[in-house]
């Protein structure tokens, strides 16, 4: 019984040997994102194209992705800390693939630009900006999935969603 509470207590010895108070350098139990911040107000991705929806969806899916992987609530302008706005560029379909027989689009990419920037509220500065970002979602329009063009905006803007929340981590 000695010699399983010895073998214990150098295992945790040496795991906690190996961590850093710094995520910056080396294993740490610290967060990795800025713990400066509380709150971030998001309002409504702005859009220069004609997919409108694209710019509501990509608001919602930063929301969810921000409550659920970050430290971070969401709340209003008046009460947040630092806010992050986007505007969304530009919207393409790329084919991938046509049927031999009918010529229709078999498999079609969504592709996204956006800009965006993380500033915070207090000083006004900026904490991340990014241009021309891009994310793609696919698709498959022909029979027998006969998906809707939604599939892949929905695809893309989570995609979108994620990668911009990763953007938001501490700088290493």
């Amino acid at each position: 019984m000695k010699k399983l509470a010895h073998a214990c207590t150098m295992i945790g010895i040496i795991l906690l040997s190996g961590c850093s108070s710094d995520p910056t350098t080396g294993y740490s139990t610290q967060s990795i994102y800025p713990t400066k911040y509380r709150t971030v107000a998001i309002p409504v991705i702005k859009n220069e194209t004609y997919f409108r929806d694209v710019g509501f969806l990509l608001t919602q899916a930063l929301i969810t992705e921000i409550e659920s992987r970050t430290p971070y609530k969401v709340t209003s302008e008046n009460s947040a800390d630092s806010l992050l706005s986007g505007q969304i560029t530009a919207v393409r379909l790329t084919a991938l693939s046509q049927n031999r027989t009918t010529g229709l689009d078999e498999e079609v990419i969504v592709g996204v630009t956006v800009n965006f920037e993380w500033m915070d509220l207090e000083d006004d500065t900026t904490i991340v900006k990014r241009s021309n970002f891009e994310g793609s979602g696919l698709f498959v329009p022909t029979p027998p999935s006969g998906e809707y063009l939604e599939v892949g905006e929905v695809a893309v803007v989570q995609q979108l969603a994620s990668d911009m929340v990763d953007e938001m981590q501490a700088a290493w």
